[in-house]
């Protein structure tokens, strides 16, 4: 299966078809962020895609989201930003353009450290924040959908507010992909149907990472905002509600174990290194302590009753992930000094430490995901935003 994610040039020039573009900011190496505004009705929807770079379903909807309400704008003027963070998507493009297996995805595969990390900076931490912050303070929107999605599960959705009726909608939406029916990722949510969770307040987020959302940033003009998560990978285990045998806080106690494998790597040569900085290397410089706040945070946190499959199975992914995360941005980082010229023995041998761990940590692998079509993400993101706006 090839699959055929479009980088920000092409994402820009699809949404230019609906609208007059605007740049709204920039970015911090210069590249414009554009929006384009489709329909005319008198409330404001804010939708965009691209917060987190390595995740691209967004570029795929966001274009098609314009050909639909061009056509019935639902009494909403729908304000499209195609890719909120064009520098961080092109260190991704690579594996964009598929086939798209993990390992693939993974040896091409970077995101921020979470202070450059446009979802996680309000209101001002970063020049895409500030445009993205500005057009918020602009528009006052009364919907605000962010477009994210997973490496491996399924669908699930963050509210800003209990609304049941909406929670009914999505969590009975006919798309093809399973629904999520473990926790969420985020501490301190609180499930309102399977697969559809309340997003947590900013002082409960912050007890395991620092920083400002969007739905935090635009609650202050009462938006309603919904964060929709869909996943690239599905696996069956993840929707088994049945008992695991295993105790939840054992599960979170042994997840803990695991992602402070990553505080245990063997350290990069970084004194031998002609390039003294780069994204990767901010990226790799924030895992190890973002590594052990998250395990804290799963430590303190003492769920009572038996796992279900789908709680463990989840969890077990979430560390799994992080690990490979980490381990392939050291390999970026140690590809990339061989790449100028620097082969000092130190950068061989930590290149070589690490591409055995690489291949140790692959070799577990328990999952037997198969990817999902990417019309079927797509239109799972698209039915979900046209419900909260019906709703």
């Amino acid at each position: 299966m090839t699959y055929v994610f479009p980088g920000p040039d092409e994402v820009a020039a699809q949404l230019a078809r609906y609208g007059d573009v605007r740049e709204v900011g920039t970015s911090r190496l210069g590249e414009p962020i554009t929006m384009v505004s489709v329909g005319n009705g008198p409330r404001n929807a804010l939708v965009f895609a691209g917060p987190h770079p390595n995740e691209p379903i967004g570029f795929l909807t966001v274009p098609r989201l314009a050909e639909v309400v061009r056509d019935n704008d639902f009494g909403y003027t729908w304000h499209l930003i195609g890719c909120v963070d064009p520098d961080g998507a092109r260190l991704n493009e690579s594996w964009y353009a598929g086939p798209l297996d993990r390992e693939r995805y993974l040896r091409g595969f970077y995101r921020p450290p979470a202070h450059e990390q446009v979802e996680w900076t309000f209101p001002d931490g970063l020049p895409e924040t500030r445009a993205l912050s500005s057009v918020i303070d602009e528009i006052r929107p009364d919907l605000l959908c962010s477009l994210h999605n997973a490496e491996l599960g399924g669908v699930f959705y963050y509210l800003s507010e209990d609304r049941p009726g909406l929670a009914d909608t999505l969590a009975n939406l006919p798309t093809g992909i399973p629904l999520h029916t473990g926790e969420a990722e985020l501490p301190g949510t609180r499930r309102i149907r399977p697969g559809v969770f309340l997003f947590p307040s900013l002082e409960a987020v912050n007890t395991a990472m620092p920083g400002m959302s969007s739905v935090h940033y635009a609650s202050r003009y009462g938006t309603f905002s919904l964060v929709i998560e869909v996943p690239m990978w599905s696996d069956e285990r993840s929707t088994d509600t049945s008992g695991c045998g295993e105790q939840r806080a054992d599960v979170l106690a042994r997840v803990a174990r695991m992602i402070e494998d990553i505080e245990r790597m063997p350290d990069l040569p970084i004194a031998e290194f002609v390039v003294q900085d780069s994204p990767f290397l901010r990226a790799y410089a924030d895992l190890r302590p973002g590594a052990a706040r998250f395990a804290s945070a799963l430590r303190a946190h003492r769920p009572q009753g038996e796992a279900t499959v789908a709680e463990r199975f989840g969890h077990q992914e979430t560390a799994h992930m992080l690990r490979l995360r980490a381990c392939t941005t050291a390999l970026r980082i140690l590809d990339g000094e061989l790449g100028v010229g620097n082969h000092r023995a130190a950068v061989r041998s930590a290149r070589k430490a690490y591409a055995e761990l690489f291949e140790s940590w692959m070799a577990e692998e328990g999952s037997v995901a198969q990817p999902i079509q990417p019309d079927l993400l797509v239109n799972a993101q698209l039915g979900a935003i046209l419900s909260a706006a019906k709703s």
